[in-house]
């Protein structure tokens, strides 16, 4: 999988010392990962098996609240799925209740997908998992050290954020 370009093509390329940092930085995020993806990925298995839902399911799910109202097709192209197979995963999680289909008032022969209520709800329950296994994992570290880590994070986001396609941020 390739990685969305996020330099603006008014930059200039990257140096090799911007590389090296980059790929540093990428190894030191892989192994918080690593740390914290079990407590993770146990939250996000219970939430899937509590609803039955499939991982595709689940990446629609996050792809529609970030980015909602979403036709079939451009659904389809956020989860990497066949237009068939995101259309059989919107009818299942329409029948669900998790998601609703509505006309598009600029199109109608398209329609639109967007969460419902109980959708947002399963969604909200992940995140607060998310937050929960980092949470459980740094409790026990320094104050310092805490605080520190969370101003470089903040200061690499405020730098990223305006770089990356917008979304919905829901608490």
């Amino acid at each position: 999988m390739t990685p969305p370009e996020l330099s603006p093509p008014d930059r200039p390329p990257p140096t090799p010392e911007h590389v090296e940092a980059a790929q540093r930085l990428g190894h030191t995020m892989k192994r918080l990962h690593r740390l914290i993806s079990s407590r993770v990925m146990r939250g996000m298995q219970d939430e899937l098996q509590g609803h039955d839902l499939s991982f595709s399911q689940v990446t629609a799910l996050h792809q529609l609240r970030a980015h909602a109202p979403l036709s079939v097709t451009q659904l389809s192209e956020r989860t990497r799925l066949s237009l068939p197979a995101a259309s059989h995963l919107v009818e299942r999680l329409v029948k669900r209740g998790l998601a609703a289909r509505q006309e598009n008032p600029d199109n109608r022969r398209e329609k639109l997908v967007d969460l419902t209520d109980a959708g947002r709800s399963v969604v909200g329950r992940m995140d607060a998992e998310f937050v929960r296994a980092y949470v459980t994992t740094f409790t026990g570290l320094n104050l310092d050290t805490i605080t520190a880590a969370e101003r470089h994070l903040q200061s690499l986001l405020d730098e990223l954020e305006p770089l990356s396609p917008p979304c919905q941020e829901h608490p």
